[in-house]
Order: C-alpha cells, then structure tokens, then sequence
C-alpha cells in the first residue's frame, strides 16, 4: 500500500484547527423571539476570562444543586435567538439559563453593526456562589462570536462585554444538544481527543450541524499509521487528517501514513456534510492508531492431551485434519507495527465452521473477534460442545508399551485467522483458503496389545 510523507507546521495547523465555519441561527434552528430588555448585571469572576481546560474538567464531573442557586441575572430560554440593543462601550449584559441533562451548549452573539465589537462569555454559577468563566468569544471587529462548551446539569449565563459599540442591535442565544457520544468534548484542538499508544476503534455521532470531531494521535516511533473511515454508506461526514492544510483519505477502506518521524502528531477532524440532514443516531466508524505491519506466535489447537487421527488414516479423498479437538479450542496470535513492537487494541478473526457434515458441504464461517492486549497479543477459546457423526476412522496409537486401535467418530470442519486492516497476516488466503478441522465426537478402544 502506499505510504504518505506527512509534514505538520504546528503553527499553520493551529490556524486550521481554529478556522470554523461561520455558525448561524439557522443551522442551530434558534427560533426568532423578539427583543430583551438590557441587563447589566456584574459578577465577580474566580477564573480568568479565557478558555480555562483545567475548569472545564471541573466542570464536567461535578454537577451543581439547582435547588441552592439564585440567578442573579434576568432568566432566558434556550433555542431562542434575542435582540438586545442599548448596549455602550463598556458596558455589560448579562442573562441565566438553566441546563437539566449532561448536554453541549452552542452560544452565539450575531448581526453586530459596524462600529461594535462585543465579547461574549458562558459562566457557571458555581453551587458557593462563585462563577467560573467556561469559554469567551472576543473576535475583532463586529465579527459573530461562537462559544461551545460542555454543560452539565446547573445554572449559567450570557456574559457580553462591549468593547466597542454605538447601542445598536445585536442578536445572541444559544442552541442545547443531549445526543452526545462518549468523546465529546473535543470540537477544538485544545479539547481534541488524545489516543494513547494504541489501534483505536472509535463509534461516534454528530450531535449536530455545528458538531466537529477532532482526534489526536501520536506515531511515538515513528511507527506507521492506520486510517480507516467507515460510514455505512450514509455519506453524512467529511473526515480529513492534516499534512499541511486539511487532506481527505479513502473512506470504507484501509489508509496508510507512513515515513513518520518518531513522536509526529496526526490530527484527524470528522465533521457533518450539510448537504444532508445530520442525524444524531447514526454512527460512524473510525479505526485510527498504529498498524499492523507483522504478525508472529499465530496458534489454533485443540485439548493437550487429543489423541490424534493420524494422517495414514485419512483414506481415500478424505481430507487431513490438520487441527483436531474435543470439546475446546485454543487460538492466538501476537500482532506488531512496523518497528516491531506489540500493538494494543487491533484485532484479529479467527474464522471457524466447525461443523460441514461432509468435505464438499458449504463453508459458514462464524467470526470470533478479539483485541489484543498490552503485549500485542490476541487469544481466545471456544467451547465446541458435543458432536454425533456417522463418520469413522480407524487408526493406531503406541503408548507405553502398546499398540491400541482406536475408533474415531468426527466431523469436519474449516478455519482462517484474518487480521483486519492488513493485507496477508494470518493464516488462510487466495492460494489456501482455509485450515481443515476435526471435531471427535467419540472415540471407542477396539483392541490393545502389547508392541
């Protein structure tokens, strides 16, 4: 497969990660309701104006008593879009909302006229009265201003501060979304979601039409990188990594970063196509992490102690059964990336039909999936249960002394070992396309005599 010399400039793609489309009332489905009589309310702030992580985090998993708080500002609704004017230089305003679920609110302060500049803030009211600054929009100019943070049930406010303005009208709200997946929030590169040394397999959602997913992940040793998008045919995302400005990659299929420099950053981004509707409940698939690149230690075997049909007593145009078992089967194998080091969290498939009655019967293979662990190692067992066949082969076993004459009843079955997103690891292809296997259902002792 190809590989793709990727070149980051950190400071153009700080520029990219921030560069947000313009977000409007109409892709937030704010509903117009009328204007708002001016509120200059002050509050004494316990955080620094600006975007604070460390609070954030805070934020996120402490949740604030509604019963204890009294908003010192006018109450608004959430979804609706106000107007506001009378508004000086200097000058503040200020209203409370109110969230009751684990939500992402989306603050707007829009349409301002030339001439103005207004900041605008979203603070929590802590449960001790104190308030904390969760994220500002201070654009120049009469630039729109866009504040998206995570909210968790409690009381908070819009805080605008005019750096420049002539009282004229201005728009502002905020749009409340609950269809959250599990790695929001990370719609910014400051937030970006941070993948650890691993493969990672990610299912995530856009909650909305101002949703962007963005994941992080660093080649610790130079170690090559797999990209792989799967959208289920929807077409409902735009996914691109960055190599010098934003670049898209093949979807529903395996992309490989290679030529890496030990400890690069690959910047993934995942946002909504707005040429369709964005529906919360569908669910992409990334696959994003080291790859693959070798395979050893691969295993698939039955109980210790199996007393094997050999191969001599497999007459006729009967198949040899090179993996036979009891009632339990073993497997593994140990993945590795392109340094040869171990990969946590890639999987592999051991492909299995234990059970085709006869050896032209037709193939259904049951997948039997597992991840592997800290050393890169993959292993499972399967409990093959009993069997009945009314195929049997006779063989000979020398033991201690012996010469015993088994019979055995068994039934053929198939296996393959596949791993995902790499091309020929494992066992089983174009040219051999699977193992042959032999459940033994029963064995019966016919003779024993000394040899």
């Amino acid at each position: 497969m190809k590989k793709t010399m990727v070149l980051l400039s950190t400071t153009a793609l700080t520029s990219a990660l921030y560069a947000h489309a313009q977000v409007g009332s109409q892709e937030l489905n704010l509903k117009p309701a009328g204007e708002v009589k001016l509120s200059q309310k002050k509050l004494t702030f316990n955080t620094a104006k600006k975007r604070n992580k460390k609070a954030l985090s805070s934020v996120a998993n402490t949740e604030v008593s509604t019963t204890s708080i009294t908003p010192q500002c006018p109450t608004l609704a959430t979804g609706n879009l106000y107007t506001l004017s009378g508004l000086n230089v200097s000058g503040t305003a200020c209203y409370h909302f109110e969230i009751t679920e684990r939500s992402k609110t989306t603050a707007l302060l829009l349409n301002q006229e030339t001439g103005n500049n207004i900041d605008l803030s979203i603070i929590r009211h802590n449960e001790d009265n104190t308030y904390t600054t969760l994220g500002t929009s201070s654009n120049a100019a009469n630039a729109d201003e866009t504040v998206v943070v995570l909210t968790v049930p409690g009381h908070y406010y819009w805080f605008m501060e005019a750096q420049e303005s002539t009282g004229a009208a201005f728009n502002f709200g905020a749009a409340v979304t609950t269809e959250l997946d599990d790695y929001e929030f990370n719609d910014t590169a400051a937030t970006a979601t941070v993948l650890a040394d691993k493969q990672h397999k990610i299912s995530a959602n856009m909650d909305s039409a101002t949703d962007i997913d963005i994941y992080k992940f660093t080649s610790v040793r130079g170690q090559d990188v797999l990209l792989n998008f799967s959208d289920n045919n929807l077409d409902e995302w735009i996914v691109e990594y960055y190599s010098a400005g934003w670049q898209t990659f093949t979807i529903n299929a395996d992309n490989t970063l290679g030529n890496l420099q030990p400890n690069q950053e690959i910047y993934v981004r995942v946002r909504p196509n707005l040429a369709l509707p964005v529906n919360p409940n569908n669910y992409y698939g990334l696959t994003f992490g080291s790859k693959v690149v070798s395979a050893s230690n691969h295993y698939v075997s039955g109980e210790s102690n199996v007393n094997r049909v050999p191969y001599s007593s497999f007459v006729s145009d009967l198949p040899y059964a090179t993996t036979q078992a009891y009632r339990k089967l073993t497997w593994g194998i140990t993945l590795q990336d392109s340094t040869g080091q171990p990969i946590e969290g890639a999987s592999a498939v051991l492909k299995f039909d234990q059970d085709i009655r006869e050896p032209e019967g037709v193939i259904e293979y049951t997948d039997y999936e597992m991840v592997s662990n800290s050393i890169g190692v993959v292993s499972g067992t399967i409990n093959l249960g009993s069997c009945y066949s009314d195929l049997t082969l006779r063989h000979t076993e020398y033991s201690l002394g012996y010469k015993n004459i088994w019979d055995t009843d068994l039934v053929y079955g198939v296996w393959r070992l596949e791993v995902p997103h790499s091309v020929g690891l494992g066992v089983g292809g174009d040219n051999v396309e699977y193992v042959w296997f032999s459940h033994l259902c029963d064995q019966d002792l016919v003779s024993s005599n000394p040899s």
